[in-house]
């Protein structure tokens, strides 16, 4: 997994993203992330209630929405420890869909990988990357045959 880490971290750098060194929050507006976590938390109550126990898409959605909107809980409240644990919890509800799924993880990660590095920074400074004329799309299908 620190391959993982050590991808993203180059791919941040690459397109000047945020890069910490240690445990910290993200900067945000605290209103508007308290606001955006009570709508996914009705979203995901609504949810909820209409769907059956074996439709295994939407409560593997509806799990990934509760922990996103503890994350965005935590940073509205400033809470560190509990940001790591939405954090670490998403992470494995998405490391969970690839093991429900099927999915090669790893070689889907490499892949993804590889194209975003063919990326370039945006030019409004907004962490996102743009595909540019050197952008190279990932080649998903070939690993999943």
């Amino acid at each position: 997994m620190d391959n993982f880490f050590e991808s993203v971290r180059q791919f941040h750098a690459t397109i000047n993203a945020p890069i910490s060194s240690k445990p910290t929050l993200l900067d945000c507006n605290k209103t508007a992330a308290d606001s955006l976590a009570k709508q996914l938390n009705s979203l995901v109550a609504e949810t909820i209630s209409n769907y059956s126990a074996d439709d295994v898409l939407l409560v593997r959605a509806a799990m990934v929405l509760e922990e996103l909107a503890e994350w965005l809980t935590a940073h509205a409240q400033e809470d560190l420890v509990a940001a790591a644990d939405a954090w670490a919890d998403r992470a494995y509800i998405l490391f969970g869909d690839a093991v429900a799924s099927g999915l090669p993880a790893t070689k889907l990660f490499a892949e993804v990988h590889r194209s975003n590095m063919t990326k370039e920074p945006c030019a409004a400074d907004s962490g996102k990357a743009i595909k540019g004329n050197l952008y190279q799309p990932p080649n998903l299908s070939s690993l999943l045959k």
